[in-house]
């Protein structure tokens, strides 16, 4: 073998001595080749080309890794390092500690014995073991090994294993003879089990799922995650309810290109309480076919009325007692400067009814065709729109048909920095042809009715002060005026329309009714007036509105010829008010103030005071006279080191019942947190249910118990806060260490 020019050192400096290899010429592992290795130690003996052998206070470096120990043999040849005494060995930003090393600089193989390591990656784990093999870039086999995420001097949890693969190039964890313990007491055992490394996908066996509940007793689901490929994946959880049975849940998500879906299914062989199987589905999918062309399709389905009290389900919670059956494709494009907006579309419902307070179930909609043009800046000054509509409207009782309308909308907005004047004029011209029509109704309809509308306003800016800072004040009085005629509809059917809620949008807009079967005969004008403050930023501050309507001519066209006509000249007045008027404190109000018999109709008032991140109150009142009067209350916030109470008392006075209250306890320690939830709910109108989650989260690694705990906890506390978030800035102040994690180790 030709040895390159080489000279053989025994310096001795000052008890200081560096030696520095030029690796440029080798033929072996040319990556390596192109890095200089240097040597820092007190003396340093051998041929430089070849091997050398240091002592005392030995540094080795080469590229991002580093060798400290007493004593050191690097072979540059073959790149065979070996060192002992002491060893500390640093890879990137991963650091072992260990006894004795023998380690292989170009494959990135070798072996450290008696080790403890740190490894720093999303979330830092440390740990130790009889001896780790590294057999290549960010791969590792640990024996008698036990790892955590805990900081240095806190073993809270950790897990000990005979054998533990680490592959951070395919995110993969192997444990071996694995025992998962939690303060001082084996929680978990396994002969064998892989786990995800940072938190990225893997198939597996999940953390296993508990919680208690009144209507189902006890419940345990040990869901299995299915990593079918980068772009599917599917979570199959068998359950076992002790008062109901057996029940499997599963989640199949898909992604692509130009699509993305979920399909869920729930299955349940025999429902011990009703003797009976029970079964629900959701499918939701999106496509885009081509930039402008879009489908969409949301399925779902559940067995019988009471699936969704008797059962906490993931296919689809809903209130309103309807679940959706809806499919439909739409384009949105445009011919030669023309907007166009062409929509196809089927819709059904499934109608859950409870025997003590039913529901009339809405319209089919098979099919729903839409036609709309729009165009704006027409002359520099107008802008149009001509939407078209058909639907056939389907019904088991009730008159059926179909409707046909078209509502044309020509408007020339003047917009400048202190005003703007919006002038509309447009129509609505509909047409029915009707069955199963009612005595005395005709099957054939049409209406056809005018309308305009003026909407103008002014913006008025001055400078303010408030606590130093310099805010600006706005004044934007506003006016809209309507004008519709009168024209006979009480004999036109009600598929798909309500009289519209009076809020404020609604004072602004053309018809007091939402749906397309009712257009309000209407000579009025509303005022409103708006102040806002806004900072340097343009960030609101403040908001107060107050507005109200005053007719002109009696309400002639109402929902049905039963219902009761307004007649006088005013309406209630409307007042909002809300905004953060200090940097923990948010708010918003609302009145309907009735000007003729000098009384309230409805308001309602929200409260938060939120100082920083996991603190958090939240009390809010509701009001309508002789309909509702609810207060509802919910918080986080810490009660001592580490805990904190979570909770939400949900009350309606006017019913003297609680309607959902819930109460829970997070615990940060560290390296894990703990979470307990008892909820209960009013499930239908004389069944209530109650509720016991938990979860057990070890950061970085993996959790036991259910994940509706974390969600519960969102939904019901507006301004919740995980104590253990992936991002780090966002960690309550109260549960964070005073130095991080690398530098305390």
């Amino acid at each position: 073998m030709q040895r390159l020019p080489a000279r053989k050192l025994a310096l001795q400096v000052a008890g200081c001595a560096s030696l520095l290899f030029w690796l440029h010429a080798p033929a072996l592992a040319q990556a390596p080749a192109e890095e200089a290795a240097t040597i820092d130690a007190r003396s340093i003996e051998g041929i430089s080309g070849l091997e050398v052998t240091a002592e005392g206070g030995v540094e080795f470096r080469q590229g991002d890794t580093s060798v400290y120990a007493e004593h050191l043999k690097y072979n540059r040849e073959f790149g065979r390092l070996e060192a002992d005494g002491g060893v500390r060995l640093g890879q990137g930003s991963d650091r072992f500690n260990g006894t004795t090393l023998r380690y292989d600089t170009i494959g990135q193989t070798g072996v450290l014995e008696n080790p403890d390591f740190l490894l720093r990656r999303r979330q830092t784990a440390r740990g130790g073991a009889e001896r780790i093999e590294f057999l290549g870039p960010e791969r590792f086999r640990l024996s008698g090994a036990h790892f955590t995420t805990c900081e240095p001097g806190n073993d809270d949890w950790r897990l000990d294993a005979r054998q533990l693969d680490l592959d951070y190039l395919e995110d993969e964890g192997v444990a071996r003879g694995a025992r998962l313990r939690f303060l001082g007491a084996t929680i978990l055992g396994s002969p064998y089990f892989s786990f995800p490394l940072e938190n990225r996908r893997r198939s597996g066996i999940l953390a296993p799922q508990f919680s208690q509940n009144t209507l189902r007793g006890a419940e345990l689901g040990l869901p299995f995650y299915w990593n079918i490929s980068p772009e599917q994946d599917a979570v199959i959880t068998p359950t076992l309810m002790s008062k109901r049975g057996e029940q499997l849940k599963t989640l199949y998500r898909y992604l692509g290109a130009s699509y993305a879906g979920a399909l869920r299914l729930e299955y349940m062989p025999e429902d011990r309480v009703l003797r009976e199987s029970r079964t629900g589905y959701s499918l939701q999918h999106e496509q885009r076919f081509t930039p402008a062309l879009v489908g969409r399709v949301d399925m779902n389905h559940v067995t019988d009325d009471r699936y969704f009290v008797d059962l906490y389900s993931q296919v689809r919670q809903v209130s309103t007692g309807n679940l959706q059956r809806d499919g439909y494709l739409q384009y949105s494009g445009s011919v030669l400067g023309t907007g166009l907006q062409m929509q196809g579309r089927v819709q059904r419902y499934q109608t859950l009814q409870d025997p003590l307070a039913p529901i009339v179930p809405p319209y089919h909609r098979v099919p729903q065709f839409n036609f709309g043009l729009t165009r704006n800046d027409i002359g520099e000054w107008l802008d149009a729109a001509a939407p078209l509509e058909y639907v056939r409207f389907r019904h088991d009782t009730l008159v059926q048909g179909e409707r046909s309308s078209f509502n044309p909308v020509l408007s020339a907005p003047l917009l400048a920095p202190g005003y703007f004047v919006t002038p509309k004029l447009g129509a609505r011209v509909a047409r029915y042809n009707l069955n199963n029509a009612a005595p005395g109704q005709p099957e054939r309809q049409s209406i056809s009715l005018p309308w305009m509308s003026l909407d103008a306003g002014l913006v008025f800016e001055r400078g303010a002060h408030s606590g130093g800072e310099r805010l600006t004040q706005t004044l934007e009085p506003r006016l809209f005026y309507v004008y519709a005629p009168y024209r006979r509809q009480d004999q036109l059917p009600l598929f798909d329309t309500v009289l519209a809620d009076f809020n404020y949008a609604q004072l602004f807009s053309e018809n007091r009714f939402a749906g397309g079967d009712r257009f309000g005969d209407a000579d009025q004008l509303t005022a409103a007036l708006t102040s806002r403050l806004l900072d340097a930023r343009g960030v609101e501050r403040l908001r107060a509105t107050v507005g109200q309507r005053y007719y002109f001519a009696d309400e002639r066209v109402g929902l049905t010829a039963a219902s009761p006509m307004r007649t006088s000249p005013e309406s209630d007045w409307l007042a909002v008010v809300g905004g953060r008027f200090a940097r923990r404190w948010s708010f918003d109000g609302a009145l309907q103030y009735n000007p003729r018999d000098s009384r309230t109709e409805r308001y309602g008032a929200q409260l938060r005071y939120s100082p920083e991140i996991a603190k958090v109150l939240n009390i809010s009142y509701r009001y309508n006279r002789d309909l509702l009067r609810q207060v509802d209350v919910s918080g986080q916030w810490p009660v001592t080191a580490g805990w904190y109470a979570i909770g939400r008392y949900n009350y309606s006075l006017r019913d003297a019942r609680v309607l959902e209250a819930l109460g829970g306890v997070e615990y940060n320690g560290g390296c894990w947190v703990f979470r307990a939830v008892v909820q209960r709910i009013q499930a239908a109108t004389n069944v209530s249910s109650k509720a016991i989650f938990f979860q057990l989260e070890f950061n970085g690694f993996g959790q036991i118990g259910s994940n509706e705990t974390v969600n519960l906890f969102r939904r019901n506390v507006p301004g919740y806060s995980v104590t253990n978030p992936r991002d780090q800035t966002l960690v309550p102040p109260g549960v964070r260490e005073n130095l991080p994690f690398e530098q305390a180790f």
